[in-house]
């Protein structure tokens, strides 16, 4: 029998056997195992790594996936009415054969962790909706000498053991770098949901370079003929093979050999850089399309102009779309104060109530964790729809761009409306851009992962509350400059009075544009941010935001409550920031204060401050004393040996700068010695690195600037931007040595 027809065959037992309730959990994994292991594709039996590749890390033998899906509709009845739903069964297996090579690998492959059971199911009247997932794994040990040892999956740690929730860990004993490891993650899903899915919900992605070599990579799929399946190869990727068996599924099949590792994991944009592919299904049933479950997509159309389409498609008015307009002349106080307002404010008002009535309005669900409000994103597609249509309802010129991120797949490459994201432009001589992202976003400030990439603009027109034409055009988003994302540290450290081996630090930040983003979302407590927002727009109180719940005086209690105590976590997350920038647990953490929360774009730099005790930064020799003064500024990449070859361009965060000012005190009766070696001035077309020091009175101050000038480099100026990491990393070992006198 052909391997692929095996494989199919065994996983087609598997499927009927999963479908069947009753059958115990272990009786499942035995029969999943012996299909997995069973096989007889010739490279799951390979133990051989060529001699070219004998020095990496690791060499994945073999490797494949594959994955069934059968659906089917089902009539669920209610007591007065009836719905349709869709009855999926999935069968997913990652099969993956490889040789450690290394200590690095073996802790990569030492442990397997995994979602054992989630039951998600619900129940309505005298309807269940199922929705199942089970994992199943499996692994052995091949020694050097052909020995095979196969792991007791039973002794795996349960790291959550509730009825509906289980998550798994599984140690792999006895492995050690010269074994060979084989192992399995199966996963069987049920699920009964309403008619219709989104390919998203099904998608799977296939990066076509790895970690570590890839010798053989099998990858199939299986579908009956009532789902539509959508894929992509992008950049290159190999097309499936397609064939469909006597029950007319479609079978997709692609076998790959030699794949490579990737050339670097810094800087990179895998899906700009790498052949991938994407596969997605869902349900296509007729009955569907009666209902008005299944959008139909024009054949002839590239899949960016379908996904246009669609969502050119929304822009419909519904009560309520326009709401802001009446906050807006209550804010200017009068429809003249408004109407003679520059267009700039009536925009940042608009905008700033966007945000206001987004972030601080609450349903309940917040309360769950109060940590995540600060990292909630918006749906950009429906905001920029919302807001066009109300900036068009207010004559003020503007047009729809839609933009995929530069950490992602291209705009030609979208394959479902998440692909892409949206944005406002305000057409004046000078452009602004409403950018509908993070909590900290400003009026006019694109996301850096939208700069410098193409947009298709699609410039509105309205015929009547039901119907929006469109034009279109492309542009290319604006680069911020280096200086404006910047961060400046002014750092006051001295020996501690009572343990001169550590140091005390009082350290003040400055951060603007990209750079503040991570930390004001860490260190902003919800309140202050639910507090800055509702004083900008004048904004009701937190109950009357409340007022539409039943329970409105429990809700404020709630909150109130959760918001005291997640401000009570300042120093925690203050600790956590200053612990991610010097890599150790600081000490004594005081004085811990925002000095401005940046909120808005007319103070746009965001400004904290705390004092705090380092340790393992001082070392005593005699009387003298040795401080790690390259390590103030924290840590700085350096740069491995494996990553100094490079052909691929390299993909920034963002153009950025850095500014470290560190005076440190010396102690009465020393002077300090080493100050030249903190000498260093490396300038280059994609930036710089330059640091100095000098004595002034009783403090030895040292200055440092890092400067990255672009967001994006190619591959052949990579050896200037290694003077700059290197230069960077090298600093990091400095050290100055406090004398004692005399």
């Amino acid at each position: 029998m052909k391997p692929f027809l095996f494989l199919t065959f065994a996983l087609l037992t598997a499927i009927n056997l999963f479908a069947q309730d009753n059958i115990p959990y272990a009786e499942k994994a035995m029969q999943i195992q012996k299909d997995v292991w069973g096989t007889t594709v010739p490279e799951f039996k390979s133990t051989t790594v060529p001699a070219n590749l004998a020095n990496e890390s690791a060499v994945v033998l073999a490797r494949s996936f594959s994955l069934q899906r059968t659906s089917k509709p089902r009539i669920k009845f209610m007591i007065i009415t009836a719905g349709v739903t869709t009855r999926t069964i999935k069968l997913t297996t990652y099969h993956e054969r490889v040789k450690i090579n290394d200590k690095s690998a073996l802790e990569n492959f030492s442990t397997i962790e995994y979602q054992k059971k989630l039951d998600n199911s619900t129940s309505f009247l005298f309807n269940k909706f199922g929705n199942v997932k089970d994992t199943y794994i499996g692994a052995k040990i091949i020694k050097p000498d052909g020995k095979e040892t196969i792991v007791n999956t039973g002794e795996e740690v349960l790291l959550k053991n509730e009825q509906k929730d289980q998550k798994g860990k599984l140690a792999i004993p006895g492995l050690q770098a010269g074994d060979i490891l084989d192992y399995y993650i199966s996963n069987s899903d049920f699920s009964e949901t309403a008619a219709g899915n989104s390919f998203k919900d099904n998608d799977n992605l296939f990066v076509l370079a790895d970690e570590y070599p890839v010798l053989y990579y099998s990858i199939d799929f299986q579908y009956n003929k009532k789902i539509k399946v959508q894929y992509i190869n992008a950049n290159g990727a190999p097309k499936f093979v397609e064939s469909n068996n006597e029950n007319d599924d479609l079978l997709l099949s692609l076998k790959l050999r030699n794949l490579p590792k990737y050339q670097s994991a810094l800087w990179t944009s895998p899906l700009r850089q790498y052949p991938y592919i994407e596969i997605g299904s869902t349900y296509g049933a007729k009955i569907n399309t009666m209902m008005g479950y299944d959008y139909e997509k024009d054949p002839n159309a590239s899949r960016f102009e379908n996904n246009e389409l669609g969502f050119e498609s929304a822009f419909k008015e519904y009560p309520g779309f326009n709401e802001i307009e009446g906050k807006l002349k209550d804010y200017f106080g009068s429809h003249k104060n408004l109407k003679n307002a520059p267009l700039d404010s009536i925009l940042k008002v608009i905008y700033d109530e966007w945000k206001f009535n987004v972030f601080c309005n609450y349903s309940g669900k917040e309360l769950e964790s109060i940590n995540d409000m600060n990292y909630r994103k918006a749906r950009s597609e429906y905001a920029a729809i919302i807001m066009s249509m109300m900036l068009t309802d207010l004559d003020i010129d503007n047009e729809v761009l839609l933009v995929a991120s530069r950490n992602s797949n291209t705009l030609e490459n979208v394959y479902n409306m998440d692909d892409m994201d949206a944005m406002i432009e305000i057409n004046t001589t000078r452009p602004m851009y409403l950018c509908f992202d993070d909590i900290v976003t400003h009026f006019n400030e694109i996301p850096v992962r939208y700069q410098g990439e193409k947009a298709v603009e699609l410039f509105p027109k309205r015929h009547n509350a039901q119907r929006y034409t469109f034009t279109s055009s492309t542009t290319t988003l604006p680069v911020t400059t280096s200086d404006k994302n910047q961060v400046e540290e002014s750092l006051q450290v001295s020996l501690l009075p009572s343990n001169p081996q550590k140091l005390k630090i009082t350290r003040l930040v400055k951060e603007q544009g990209e750079s503040r983003h991570s930390d004001q979302k860490l260190l902003l407590p919800v309140q202050d941010i639910d507090d800055g927002y509702r004083d900008i727009v004048k904004g009701d109180e937190l109950a009357k935001r409340l007022k539409k719940n039943d329970e409105t005086k429990k809700m404020v209690a709630d909150y109130t409550y959760a918001f005291t105590k997640e401000k009570m976590d300042m120093v925690k997350n203050f600790t956590s920031e200053i612990k991610s920038q010097y890599d150790q647990d600081p000490e004594q953490v005081t004085e811990t204060k925002i000095i401005n929360p940046a909120l808005e774009n007319n103070s746009p730099v965001f400004q904290f401050s705390s004092s705090f005790v380092l340790n393992n930064l001082v070392k005593k020799a005699g009387n003298n004393y040795i401080i790690d003064a390259g390590k103030l500024t924290g840590g700085f990449y350096k740069l491995e040996d494996k990553y100094r070859k490079r052909t691929i361009d390299i993909y920034m965060p963002c153009a950025r700068s850095f500014k470290y000012s560190i005076s440190i005190t010396i102690p009465p009766g020393y002077s300090a010695k080493g100050m030249e070696e903190l000498a260093v001035k490396k300038v280059n077309k994609t930036g710089l690195f330059t640091s100095s020091a000098v004595v002034d009175g009783n403090n030895l101050i040292i200055t440092v600037n890092r400067v990255y000038n672009n967001n994006f480099e190619k591959a052949s100026d990579w050896p200037l931007v290694m003077e700059l990491i290197d230069a960077a990393s090298n600093f990091n070992s400095q050290k100055i040595l406090l004398e004692k006198k005399g």
